[in-house]
């Protein structure tokens, strides 16, 4: 597996903890100043995504990556090139300049795009915690650990989606855009964020291939590679 903490660590959960308090205030403070009549959901879904953050960054997985196998630097950063100013957008179109609001009540679109983000922070932690506790089940010191491939493909997410994180990710940004109530989120969501998010699915495919070998064609054929297929 991709450099997942399975051991403690100290110095990086200290560091981890001073990084989360400073958000959370700075969130506060800022949320209160900018929107204090509308401030609720805001505040709840940056609390949300800073929490989330945390504990991601701790256990070592990588930003917005599924922590699988081997991430691509490229598609890594040019990812972070949209998440921010995609944020940013969303966050300023609500306070300030109002170009995209979707014209419905904020408790409405508010409260779909917290459940929305809230389902995309399950399923991401979830798999991460499964994918931690098989790396912890190799038994072999250290961070970088090697990927068991049937208990892998037998994960409770990893039997409906082959990239169940990266979903997780689009429904997270879904949700994010409806916090913020903008329609113009939405739009950069499907038009920019899900093509991105597609093609780190199609690289770390080529990535499993070779990491479940023999596994890969059956896992392939019985299970969809993005979207969630029930049996």
């Amino acid at each position: 597996m991709n450099d997942i903490v399975v051991e403690f660590r100290l110095g990086r959960l200290v560091w981890t903890l001073l990084v989360t308090f400073y958000f959370l205030v700075f969130f506060w403070n800022f949320f209160l100043d900018a929107v204090p009549v509308h401030v609720v959901l805001p505040l709840l879904f940056a609390y949300a995504l800073v929490l989330w953050l945390a504990v991601e960054y701790y256990l070592g997985a990588p930003f917005f990556q599924s922590g699988i196998v081997r991430c691509s630097s490229l598609w890594r950063g040019v990812f972070a090139f949209f998440v921010y100013p995609f944020l940013g957008y969303v966050a300023a179109d609500f306070i300030w300049w109002h170009w995209t609001q979707i014209p419905v009540p904020i408790v409405i679109t508010g409260i779909l795009g917290m459940v929305l983000f809230g389902i995309g922070i399950y399923i991401r932690l979830e798999t991460l915690f499964a994918f931690a506790k098989l790396a912890a089940g190799r038994g072999r010191k250290g961070s970088r650990r090697s990927l068991p491939e049937r208990k892998f493909v037998s994960l409770r997410f990893q039997r409906i989606s082959r990239h169940p994180r990266y979903f997780a990710t689009f429904v997270q940004l879904v949700g994010a855009a409806l916090v913020f109530r903008s329609w113009g989120g939405l739009a950069l969501v499907f038009g920019i964020g899900l093509p991105l998010i597609l093609l780190q699915v199609r690289y770390e495919d080529q990535e499993l291939r070779h990491v479940l070998r023999s596994e890969y064609n059956r896992y392939a054929n019985q299970v969809p590679s993005f979207l969630p297929k029930f049996r």
